[in-house]
C-alpha cells in the first residue's frame, strides 16, 4: 500500500538516506552527515510529494520503501527512491518509480528527471523504465524522460 509521507516517516527517511550513502557512497558520508541539515530542510520540504510503501504482514518496523521528488517548473527530479533490503527484488522499486512518474505527471510536471551514481546498481531500473541519459555530474548518470513517454 502506498500512502503520503509524514513528519513521522522523517526518522525513516533519514536512516533509508544514510544507508544509502554508506553502501554505495561511502566516501561521502563525512559530507552527507555534515550537511544533515540542508538535507533535512529538502526532506521537510518534499513531504507533500513523497509517497510511503507498506507491505501487508510484514513485521518491520519501518516501510517497505519510499519515493521522494521535488518540483520546479514544468520538471519533476526524483531525490531519493528506496526499497529495504529485505523488500528487494519484489518489483517495488518499480512500483515507486511508477508512483513517482504518475503523480508528477499528474501534478503538471513534463519531464521526469533523476540522477544516479554510476555504482548504483538501480541504474537498470531506470534505462528499463525509458529514461535516457542527458549527462553527468561528477559520479553521477543524469537521466531524464517525458512524462507519459515510459514503458
Amino acid at each position: 500500500m502506498l500512502r503520503p509521507a509524514t513528519t513521522a516517516d522523517l526518522p525513516t527517511i533519514l536512516r533509508y538516506e544514510r544507508d544509502y550513502v554508506r553502501t554505495i557512497e561511502p566516501h561521502a558520508l563525512r559530507g552527507w552527515t555534515e550537511s544533515i541539515d540542508q538535507n533535512l530542510q529538502l526532506w521537510i520540504e518534499c513531504l507533500s510529494t513523497t509517497v510511503v510503501l507498506e507491505v501487508a504482514g510484514s513485521e518491520d518496523a519501518d516501510p517497505a520503501g519510499l519515493a521522494m521528488w521535488l518540483v520546479e517548473g514544468e520538471a519533476a527530479t526524483l531525490v531519493t527512491i528506496h526499497v529495504a533490503p529485505r523488500h528487494r527484488r519484489s518489483g517495488f522499486g518499480r512500483l515507486l518509480l511508477e508512483a513517482f512518474e504518475t503523480r508528477a505527471a499528474a501534478g503538471g510536471s513534463r519531464v521526469l528527471k533523476l540522477g544516479v551514481h554510476r555504482d548504483n546498481p538501480a541504474r537498470a531500473l531506470y534505462e528499463r523504465a525509458g529514461y535516457g541519459v542527458v549527462g553527468t555530474d561528477g559520479d553521477y548518470v543524469l537521466f531524464e524522460r517525458r512524462a507519459g513517454d515510459g514503458s
